[in-house]
């Protein structure tokens, strides 16, 4: 599958370049990078960097408040001596 412009910057340099073209593991090495593939997901959708740096910003804004709920939720269980 022939990748974007975008898709192309993010595997050039997504964890020292590892996925681009001429350094291409085997597609199951790809596939259980989910990091890897929720990126460059999110790359295939954008005409160019610029929108994907606003997609990531809100994914990363996301992944904040969801990570600040479930810290809050752990920290009531410990303080209730719940597990």
């Amino acid at each position: 599958m022939e990748r974007n412009a975008v898709e192309e910057r993010v595997a050039q340099h997504y964890a020292g370049g590892i996925y681009a073209p001429d350094r291409a593991p085997e597609d199951m090495a790809i596939q259980s990078d989910t990091l890897f593939m929720f990126l460059m997901g999110e790359a295939g959708q954008c005409e160019d960097m610029e929108a994907w740096m606003v997609r990531m910003a809100e994914a990363m804004d996301r992944i904040q408040e969801l990570m600040d709920v479930l810290e809050a939720r752990a920290e009531e269980k410990e303080e209730s001596g719940a597990a």
